[in-house]
């Protein structure tokens, strides 16, 4: 059984919905609001890390636009968690029609590299942040439906398993109290990855000008209209990308702590 108690697992997440939370109470300024004659100020008393090519304040934008990043990243988790469990469930354990037709819905997803397959589901639909968080759900469902195939055979393998069959346990008995915990310690950790792959592929997204409104704070809009004056003002650059690097960095974390868990 997984213990929580080390800081590994929920340090992290704590950070992270930390961010998501305070944004709206540490930002100074509003992030969308345009002051002509003081574009690309540096660091004051009023405006903490300088203003943008138009005059926004970059420290409200960072961390507004970190909410949204981070938002859209855990909403495209959710999406590929809750789709690829599924399918990886039935592919693994389901009636032999339903593992045929899991089987062959992921295989036909993985047929399409993740960010192309992104792009398709992004620019059919209107841009919004849950729109894009859906193109990059939808995205990371196969490999998360192929990790899970992965862990329930590999946790229905161990020795224990045909113990429990032998002294007569039900199948859902040993499916629930020992393949699933079994497999969950992988699942965890690659359900990290995805998260990070999001925040990625949304900013990548959100850079190439699919990430909904422009004037919205986000850091791949943030980098993406930065670069312009990246040698006149490259922190408009270097912060949200250090930021964005941070977050994938604390999502790494968790995955590490994942994979190697603490027992009882």
């Amino acid at each position: 059984m997984l213990s929580f108690q080390h800081p590994g697992y929920w340090l992290p997440a704590v950070i992270l919905l930390g961010l998501v939370l305070l944004a709206p109470l540490v930002a100074t300024h509003d992030p969308i609001h345009a002051t002509p004659g003081r574009e690309l100020e540096g660091p004051s008393a009023d405006h903490w890390l300088g203003t943008d090519r138009l005059g926004r304040d970059v420290w409200s934008r960072l961390v507004i636009g970190g909410r949204r990043t981070i938002t859209g990243g855990f909403l495209a988790t959710g999406i590929a968690i809750g789709i690829g469990t599924m399918l990886g469930g039935f592919a693994t354990v389901g009636p032999y029609l339903m593992r045929e037709t899991a089987t062959v819905l992921i295989d036909a997803l993985l047929a399409f590299p993740a960010i192309l397959l992104a792009l398709v589901v992004r620019t059919a639909l209107e841009g919004s942040l849950v729109t894009l968080s859906l193109a990059i759900g939808v995205a990371s469902i196969a490999p998360y439906a192929r990790v899970t195939i992965s862990a329930l055979n590999t946790a229905a393998l161990q020795p224990h398993i045909e113990g429990a069959q032998s002294i007569g346990a039900s199948q859902w008995r040993v499916l629930t109290r020992h393949i699933v915990p079994g497999a969950l310690p992988t699942l965890l950790s690659f359900a990290s990855v995805v998260f990070a792959w999001s925040m990625l592929y949304g900013a990548a997204l959100a850079f190439l000008g699919l990430g909904g409104n422009p004037s919205a704070p986000d850091w791949g809009i943030m980098i993406a209209q930065g670069r312009g004056v990246l040698t006149q003002a490259p922190q408009l650059v270097l912060l949200p990308g250090g930021f964005l690097a941070l977050t994938v960095w604390l999502a790494e974390i968790s995955a590490d702590a994942f994979s190697r868990p603490i027992r009882r």
